[in-house]
């Protein structure tokens, strides 16, 4: 996708400040908005894309989280907009939340939350540890991919084949591919500063993101 949550390496909006960087969530209805998208929103990525830009720019993390839950629940029916309306307004009004004690969904919660999935070993990867690569240049505005902006068209080195994943943003699931941990130079992704050691930025990217160097 193209839109605003695309801004990861972006100049222009400052250095990142999270002082609270070592905790999960500060409030508990962040960890509740964050379930109610993970159970309703049948894959949360493009419930949050949709989001306007003013909208997501403004918000904190988790109430995007809440924003995207919400969304899905109005279109996936198990709410209607009057609804939706109605309760926030109840609870903006200091009405405690219901407290609902559903022991099948907490082990479903512990389920999805401590449960590993391994990728495969990758099959027929094209690319080997210590090839030179390139991300492809993209705009696929209708289909979630993650190839960060900042690093399309940037040589870098494959440092790992981590396996093989199913790609993002495509029906169906199974469709899998290799998956590489590519590492990319500070210099040749911002040039040098003069202020900044140098450093280095890993990323995995899947086969059909890049090209040979």
């Amino acid at each position: 996708m193209e839109g605003a949550h695309d801004l990861g390496g972006v100049g222009g909006f400052g250095s990142v400040r999270a002082a609270d960087g070592d905790v999960s969530h500060t409030e508990d209805w962040e960890l509740r908005a964050q379930y109610l998208a993970l159970i309703n929103a049948g894959g949360t990525r493009p419930w949050i894309e949709r989001i306007d830009p003013a909208t997501y720019l403004s918000s904190s993390y988790y109430a995007r989280w809440l924003l995207a839950g919400e969304r899905a629940v109005v279109q996936r029916g198990f709410l209607t907009v009057d609804e939706l309306a109605a309760w926030n307004e109840r609870m903006t009004a200091g009405e405690d939340p219901p407290i609902v004690h559903n022991e099948a969904a907490v082990a479903k919660i512990e389920r999805l939350m401590s449960t590993p999935e391994p990728m495969t070993p990758a099959e027929a990867p094209r690319f080997a540890i210590g090839d030179a690569v390139v991300p492809r240049r993209r705009y696929e505005p209708d289909i979630h991919h993650r190839v960060p902006r900042y690093i399309r068209g940037v040589i870098g080195v494959v440092e790992r084949i981590c396996g093989n994943d199913r790609l993002a943003g495509y029906r169906p699931y199974e469709v899998v591919e290799p998956v590489y941990t590519v590492r990319f130079e500070s210099e040749d992704l911002w040039g040098k500063q003069p202020d900044e050691p140098h450093f280095a930025v890993h990323v995995d990217l899947w086969q059909s993101y890049l090209e040979p160097a």
